[in-house]
């Protein structure tokens, strides 16, 4: 442990030494008397403890840079790689809703197609029987209701004569079974009309039944019969799978014969540590680069959190969904994300990181003022990768020393040093 102490001290000495002679170097030419030992800096005898003047070549030979406190909101920025998926909704498949045989295909692979366009043709005798089903059931419905109208009027007279023969009846001029025949006579009339409103409701079932068949093909309900079916695109956007060719056989059980992408939106899942995702809030922004657009940045925002755990590699799927307007980002490319993250979205007082030395266990920094460097302690907040927040100890536009800073620690040590001797 002495051994340990002992090498520590005398590697601070050494260091103590050679930054003394990096900057007397500067004040002293060829030829020149070499100043007094204990003096490493200009004035610096005159100068209170933790204060530091240093003439423009010092500054230059210490490599002196300098920042301003500033008020900013620290954010980390985490980067990830991911790939490009389609939106949940922005896509769609194009199938075949009958069984038959393509005729045309009109459309390819990397098309841009719009909802409704037609994509390709298939022949197929089953949508000519329900469009001759759906024409057949709509003549039956005119026929039914026809039958309704005559046979509604043959109730209407054969109430009147039930009327006149009960009337007839109770002034003793008619017969009972006068009126009892006209009575059957109208039960059997009504019988016709509920059998023909049967008929028509059967009929309208029918058409309602073979008009949904039709709309599920996609096909129209007009009065002409066709064995083609043009098969259509259900979303505007590009086509990215393509599994058709002229002749080929299909059915509602094949495989999709093209798969249509939205790509004004794309999404990516990001797998981030389960340590950083309270970090990481919904609707944060998320910058990413691909190396298809170099020079590109595209810029999406947090949609989802916590979509999925792996217990495994202890990661949270997070969705972010993107603006890809011109369409260059397309599913199954690798992208590079950066989330923004932070603990704090406020607006703080922060400084570089660089700026932050530690002299007795207490953060200090060196501000310059007046041509003088002077040591000040300071007490600091949350940080991230470039700043960190100060909470006492600075003001708005004070500016500190971030690149030579710790020469000027070892100068102001030195000093004290001296002083203590």
């Amino acid at each position: 442990m002495v051994l340990m102490k002992l090498k520590c001290w005398l590697s601070t000495c050494a260091l103590l030494a050679g930054v003394a002679v990096s900057l007397n170097s500067c004040t002293s030419g060829p030829g020149a008397t070499s100043p007094p030992a204990a003096s490493t800096s200009v004035a610096a005898a005159a100068l209170p403890p933790g204060t530091i003047r240093l003439n423009a070549q010092m500054e230059q030979r210490a490599g002196i840079r300098l920042a301003m406190a500033t008020r900013r909101v620290l954010a980390d920025k985490t980067l990830f790689s991911s790939t490009v998926e389609a939106t949940a909704g922005g896509s769609g498949l194009v199938i075949a809703p009958l069984p038959g045989i393509i005729t045309r295909v009109v459309a390819d692979i990397g098309q841009s197609v719009r909802r409704g366009q037609i994509v390709a043709y298939i022949n197929s005798p089953v949508l000519a029987e329900t469009q001759s089903t759906y024409l057949v059931s709509g003549a039956k419905i005119q026929e039914a209701q026809a039958q309704v109208q005559l046979v509604s009027g043959r109730v209407a007279l054969a109430k009147a004569e039930v009327e006149r023969e009960s009337t007839l009846y109770k002034k003793g001029i008619s017969s009972l079974r006068d009126l009892q025949t006209a009575e059957v006579k109208l039960s059997s009339i009504q019988s016709e009309l509920a059998a023909a409103r049967s008929m028509a409701a059967a009929a309208r079932t029918l058409q309602d039944a073979t008009r949904a068949r039709l709309v599920a093909m996609g096909a129209g309900t007009g009065a002409t019969v066709t064995t083609e079916l043009p098969l259509r695109s259900p979303l505007s956007g590009v086509i990215t799978q393509k599994a058709v060719q002229p002749g080929q056989s299909v059915g509602p059980t094949s495989e999709s014969l093209f798969t249509i992408v939205d790509l004004s939106r794309v999404s990516v899942m990001l797998e981030v540590p389960q340590g950083e995702v309270a970090s990481i809030k919904l609707g944060a922004p998320v910058q990413f680069t691909s190396e298809v657009a170099p020079g590109q940045t595209f810029r999406g925002q947090v949609s989802r959190l916590g979509e999925n755990f792996d217990p495994q590699s202890r990661t949270v799927s997070v969705r972010v969904t993107i603006a890809n307007s011109r369409g260059t980002l397309k599913p199954g490319m690798l992208v590079l994300a950066q989330a923004v993250s932070g603990n704090t979205r406020q607006v703080v007082l922060s400084i570089p990181n660089a700026a932050i030395q530690q002299v007795d266990g207490k953060d200090v920094v060196f501000v310059k003022k007046a041509g003088v460097y002077r040591m000040r302690p300071v007490q600091l907040g949350e940080r991230n990768g470039q700043y960190t927040e100060v909470t006492a100890g600075l003001t708005d536009d004070e500016t500190v020393v971030t690149e030579g800073s710790f020469i000027l620690k070892a100068e102001a040590l030195k000093a004290t040093l001296g002083a203590d001797s």
